[in-house]
């Protein structure tokens, strides 16, 4: 079973108490620095944005980094699949 604990956050100078399991907390704190980061440079970028507007184009940035890693992945995984099975075929024919 899994244990949790309350870790605090800061997200635009504004502290949040949030619980997660123990061995997520290096994760949690790092995706809040991320988001936190974010959110300055689309700030100072778009001065004329609310907090809200702010937010939601960090997050959007942020899951468009997410989408794109994960399609590079998925196609390097794949790629190294054909590999292993070019390495297979290539070791029967010997």
């Amino acid at each position: 079973m899994t244990n949790t604990t309350f870790c605090t956050i800061q997200i635009q100078n504004k502290s949040y108490k949030i619980k997660c399991p123990d061995e997520e907390m290096d994760n949690l704190h790092l995706a809040a620095q991320k988001l936190n980061d974010t959110l300055v440079k689309k700030k100072n970028k778009f001065k004329r944005l609310d907090e809200y507007q702010a937010l939601l184009l960090a997050a959007l940035h942020i899951t468009h980094e997410l989408v794109v890693n994960q399609r590079q992945h998925t196609q390097q995984r794949q790629e190294f699949t054909q590999f292993l099975k070019t390495l297979d075929e290539t070791q029967a024919v010997k």
